[in-house]
C-alpha cells in the first residue's frame, strides 16, 4: 500500500508525497504547466526547446556531460518530455541516493542556463529529432501533430507542434529566458516524490532547494476549438510503402465523470490482444501488423483514437473494416458478458498502477497540475468505480461519441485519389 500527502510551500509550490515503503526505488518528478498550447505560431517549439536546455549546465554542473554522468554513477535514470499542456522531468533511482537526486532535480528545474554555444548545439539536436517526422521529400508527416491540429486548432494543420526549422532557427536566448521566467514559477510547478523515502528528509531538501523560488503565474491557456458539424479529413501524400492513419472521435477530457467508460470503450476496440480491432483487422484478415485504440485526454478535451499502418493496396479494406467495427459497436453496443470481461481487465490495469512509483507519480502529479483537485482521485477509487459501470451508461456514451460529427481522419502515405475518395465516403 501507499500513503498520500500534499504540502504547499509559502511561495505556492505544490509537493505530493507518495510513500511506498515496500520497494527500493524512488521517483522524483517535476510537472510544469508549459507546452505548445501556450505558444504563438511563430514560436512553436519553444517549450520543447526549453525542456532540452534545462540539461545544458546548471549551478553545480558545468555541462550536460557532468550532469548525466552523475546520474549514471548512482545507477539512476532521467527522462523529460513535453506535451501540449505540460512538461515533465523525471528521475528514478535507488532510495539511498535520494538527496543527490533531489539536488539534481533542483539544478535542472532552477538552472535557466541559455549560453549561446549550448543553444546552438541543442538547436542542431532538435533539428535531428525533427527529421524522424520528415519524409524523403522534406515534408512534415508527424501524424499525431497533424491529427491534433485537425481536431482542435484553427489554421494550418502542417505546423509541427514542436516547431519547424524556421521557428527553431528564429528562437533566441532572450526568447528562451522570457519563456522560462514566465512558466517556471512556483504556482505552475508540482513536485511529486513517489517510492521508498523518509518524508522528513525529503521535506527538508525540498524547502532548501525550492523554497526561495519566486514569481507569479499569469499565462492563459487558449481554449481549443471543439465545434464540429461533420467528419473532418486530412490527407498527406508521402512516398512510402505503407499508409498510416488515425481515426479519432472527440470524447471526454481528463477526469470527466464518464472517463472510465471511455477507457473501457478504447480497450474493447483496440486495447488488449483479444480486442475487436486486433481480432478482426489483424488476426482474421491479416491486413495490418499492429492496430491500437487508446484515449487521449487533456484538461478540457479528449478523444478515442485508433491508429494503424498498412500496405497501399490494403488501405481501403483496412479503413472499411475499422469503420465496420465502429458501426457495429454503435448499432449493437456490447453485451453484459463483454462488459464484465473488460471491466475486470481495466480494473486490474488500474490496480497495477499502485505497484509502480513512476505510474503513481504521473497519476497524482498530472492530476494536481491540470485540475488542482480538493481531494485526489486515487487509483483505488477509480478501480472501485469500474465495477459499478452500467451497460446502459456504456451504450449512452457509445451513441454520444461514435457519430460522424465527432469523427476526424488523418492519413499519411502513398494512397491513390480513388482510395482517398472512397475512404472519405466511409466516414459518413
Amino acid at each position: 500500500m501507499y500513503t498520500y500527502n500534499k504540502e504547499v510551500l509559502s511561495n505556492g509550490l505544490r509537493i505530493i508525497y507518495i510513500e511506498m515503503p515496500h520497494i527500493h526505488s524512488v521517483v522524483m518528478s517535476a510537472y510544469v504547466g508549459v507546452g505548445s498550447r501556450y505558444e504563438e505560431e511563430k514560436k512553436l517549439g519553444i517549450s520543447h526547446f526549453l525542456e532540452h536546455m534545462l540539461f545544458r549546465g546548471t549551478k553545480r554542473f558545468k555541462n550536460s556531460f557532468e550532469l548525466l554522468q552523475t546520474i549514471d554513477s548512482i545507477g539512476g535514470d532521467i527522462d523529460a518530455y513535453t506535451s501540449p499542456e505540460y512538461s515533465a522531468v523525471i528521475i528514478q533511482l535507488h532510495n539511498k541516493h535520494i538527496e543527490t537526486g533531489m539536488h539534481i532535480l533542483g539544478d535542472i528545474i532552477l538552472g535557466g542556463n541559455f549560453r549561446p554555444d549550448d543553444i546552438e548545439i541543442e538547436r542542431r539536436i532538435l533539428q535531428e529529432e525533427m527529421k524522424q517526422f520528415v519524409d524523403v521529400k522534406g515534408d512534415y508527416v508527424g501524424i499525431d501533430d497533424m491529427s491534433f491540429s485537425l481536431m482542435w486548432k484553427d489554421g494550418s494543420t502542417d505546423a509541427p507542434l514542436f516547431g519547424d526549422e524556421k521557428t527553431l532557427a528564429a528562437l533566441t536566448a532572450e526568447d528562451l529566458n522570457t519563456h522560462y521566467k514566465k512558466f517556471f514559477v512556483p504556482e505552475n510547478i508540482v513536485l511529486c516524490i513517489s517510492g521508498n523515502f523518509q518524508k522528513e528528509l525529503v521535506t527538508r531538501c525540498v524547502s532548501e532547494i525550492f523554497g526561495n523560488l519566486q514569481g507569479k503565474f499569469s499565462a492563459q491557456k487558449p481554449p481549443l476549438k471543439t465545434a464540429q458539424t461533420e467528419p473532418k479529413c486530412l490527407f498527406k501524400k508521402s512516398p512510402s510503402q505503407t499508409v498510416s492513419f488515425k481515426l479519432c472521435h472527440k470524447a471526454y477530457p481528463y477526469k470527466h465523470k464518464n472517463v472510465l467508460i471511455m477507457l473501457l470503450l478504447a480497450d474493447i476496440l483496440g486495447g488488449g490482444i483479444s480486442s475487436r480491432l486486433l481480432l478482426n483487422v489483424r488476426e482474421r484478415l491479416g491486413l495490418v501488423y499492429e492496430i491500437t485504440c487508446y484515449p487521449t485526454m487533456f484538461s478540457d478535451v479528449g478523444s478515442i483514437d485508433i491508429y494503424t499502418s498498412t500496405k497501399k493496396e490494403n488501405f481501403e479494406k483496412t479503413t472499411e473494416t475499422v469503420m465496420d467495427e465502429i458501426h457495429k459497436l454503435s448499432r449493437e453496443g456490447i453485451s453484459e458478458q463483454e462488459l464484465t470481461r473488460i471491466e475486470e481487465r481495466v480494473f486490474s490495469q488500474t490496480q497495477l498502477i499502485m505497484d509502480s512509483p513512476l505510474a503513481m507519480a504521473n497519476w497524482f502529479g498530472v492530476e494536481e497540475l491540470l485540475l488542482v483537485p480538493k481531494t485526489p482521485d486515487t487509483p483505488e477509487k477509480q478501480a472501485k468505480k469500474i465495477h459499478d459501470i452500467k451497460l446502459e451508461n456504456v451504450h449512452n456514451s457509445i451513441s454520444e461519441i461514435f457519430v460522424p460529427e465527432k469523427r476526424n481522419f488523418t492519413v499519411v502515405g502513398a494512397y491513390s485519389w480513388l482510395s482517398k475518395k472512397r475512404t472519405i465516403s466511409l466516414l459518413k
